[in-house]
């Protein structure tokens, strides 16, 4: 349920900002700045949730390794 509203959450981001950019001055240096700030809200977001599941593959690999050993 978190995943979908997660979800919902981005598509109505990307809508706001389709349209934003639709109606935004292209040569506009504040809309560009804004845009280049949630891009890399976004890049973070997405380098946490990255490094999150490198963590859960490592605990899991290492998990699966001492069964191997104790078996």
């Amino acid at each position: 349920m978190a995943r979908r509203s997660a979800l919902d959450h981005e598509h109505r981001r990307d809508v706001a900002e389709r349209l934003a950019l639709e109606y935004l001055p292209a040569e506009e240096p504040a809309g560009i700045k804004a845009q280049i700030a949630r891009k890399e809200e976004e890049i973070d977001q997405l380098r946490q949730t990255v490094a999150g599941l490198r963590r859960r593959l490592e605990e899991l690999e290492d998990d699966g390794k001492e069964r191997n050993q104790a078996g």
